[in-house]
């Protein structure tokens, strides 16, 4: 009797062990989902009072690297384009053997031949600004002062902060989780399959060609019809957080940076609805890539709990979580990629739309029908606004450029807006959906943006004055 209760409670005791060696990896699994989001959550997410100021973490951050840099902001900006253009001079022309043969490298900065043209120009734009030699317009304030002060000098904080940080809401089950949450809003609202929600999330926190490349890869593959993934393109791939806090500030509207972006998502959401079901994208084929109907979207996965469906998500891709060295390479080479890749060719692209937008009539012409409209709606400065409703179709820092010069939070309130809910604008996510298998024309793309500019307009102007006065 004695030898069968020692024989039991030894049974028992391996039992355990073996329970809690199982449950060990769950309890990890738990840990790496719950604390990285949470961080990720607090950065960049949460309201917090600063300078007697409601803003995000990451504000308070970029604001810190900010006054680190100090007075040599614009040399900042200025070295790293010419920077860029050397080392591509190196990798394109002379095909140096360290870049050539050094895949990141290789990709950074051996490139075609119209982007070695777009970056030297923006470094030209650079070294005439920082020297103020050349053509008085190009070292005026109004151009290279708000394209590599205004914008250049507050983007590379913002973006350093992002790709060091942005990791903690995307690689360890946060945007699983709220993906799945989201699932059924998606397919009742916008008449959407559920892993579109994750498109929206990825760009939301991350970047809007980040969210946008997500659903080519989706639509290539064929999880999305081409209708799907014409909306989702077109509706969802907003800019992200990390480019609102840089449009806020160079807008000087920082103060309303909460308010603001709660204005700027509802306005966006109410688009998606309305645009969805309007041509051109109300017309495109509901087919797959290879030319198969579309299928009803499947709702089994509803059947069970949607919370622990997505508890479950976020667990397994907790799971395969990067550790702290990929986690630290990876957000280096984001980094890396948008200092060589990305800063100089938004100088270039941002000063040309610039001296379009403004040393131009043509978007004068564009917005003359509205200045009434606009002075109807109570917005000061109306004719300075109305020029600057449609520019945001060449870049998406127009609108908010032209922020940067009315004297007037209201005014400035709106156009910032236009910026973010625009959404098309030609200098990236344009060229994207152009160059994808998405089947939508340069035509189809001016017209969303126009329908996005009228359906959102009213939305922003309304928020404007609730929030501001």
């Amino acid at each position: 009797m004695q030898a069968n209760c020692r024989f039991s409670a030894v049974n028992q005791g391996r039992s355990a062990i073996c329970h809690r060696r199982n449950d060990a990896p769950l309890n990890k699994n738990k840990l790496l989902f719950l604390l990285p989001s949470l961080l990720g959550v607090l950065f960049f997410l949460t309201p917090v009072p600063w300078n007697g100021n409601p803003t995000i973490v990451i504000g308070i951050i970029t604001a810190w690297i900010k006054g680190l840099m100090g007075d040599y902001g614009l040399h900042i900006v200025v070295g790293l384009t010419v920077l860029t253009s050397v080392l591509t001079l190196l990798g394109t022309v002379l095909h140096v053997r360290w870049i050539v043969q050094h895949p990141k490298l290789k990709d950074l900065f051996d490139v075609p031949p119209i982007w070695l043209g777009i970056r030297l120009l923006g470094t030209a734009f650079g070294l005439i600004y920082l020297f103020q030699i050349g053509p008085d317009i190009l070292t005026s304030d109004a151009i290279g002062g708000v394209v590599f002060v205004d914008i250049g000098v507050n983007v590379i904080p913002v973006y350093i902060v992002a790709c060091l940080l942005l990791p903690f809401l995307t690689d360890f089950g946060f945007m699983e989780f709220t993906g799945t949450l989201a699932r059924p809003l998606f397919r009742k609202v916008f008449q959407l399959p559920g892993r579109s929600a994750v498109d929206a999330i990825t760009s939301f926190v991350g970047a809007s060609s980040i969210g946008c490349l997500i659903t080519i890869g989706q639509y290539n593959n064929g999880n999305y019809t081409a209708r799907e993934a014409c909306v989702i393109a077109t509706n969802f791939s907003v800019v992200s957080i990390p480019f609102c806090l840089v449009v806020a500030a160079v807008a000087g509207i920082e103060q309303y940076f909460i308010s603001w972006y709660g204005v700027v998502v509802l306005a966006c959401l109410i688009t998606a609805i309305i645009t969805s079901r309007l041509p051109p994208l109300s017309r495109k084929a509901d087919a797959y890539i290879g030319g198969e109907p579309g299928r009803t979207v499947a709702r089994s996965a509803d059947s069970g709990s949607l919370l622990r469906e997505a508890w479950d998500k976020a667990l397994a891709r907790a799971e395969n979580a990067p550790g702290i060295k990929e986690f630290l390479t990876t957000g280096l080479a984001n980094m890396m990629f948008f200092m060589f890749s990305i800063l100089t060719a938004a100088m270039a692209l941002a000063t040309l739309a610039s001296l379009v937008t403004f040393h131009t009539p043509i978007f004068s012409w564009l917005g003359y029908p509205f200045i009434a409209l606009l002075e109807l709606a109570q917005l000061p400065d109306a004719a300075a606004a109305a020029t600057a409703l449609f520019s945001g179709f060449l870049d998406q820092y127009m609108p908010a450029i032209a922020a940067a010069g009315i004297d007037s939070d209201v005014t400035s309130f709106v156009l910032a807006g236009l910026s973010v809910c625009q959404l098309i604008f030609m200098s990236e996510l344009g060229v994207v959906i152009l160059r994808s298998s998405l089947p939508l024309s340069l035509g189809d793309l001016a017209a969303i943006f126009l329908l996005r500019t009228v359906i959102v307009l009213p939305v922003l102007i309304l928020g404007a004055h609730f929030v501001v006065n």
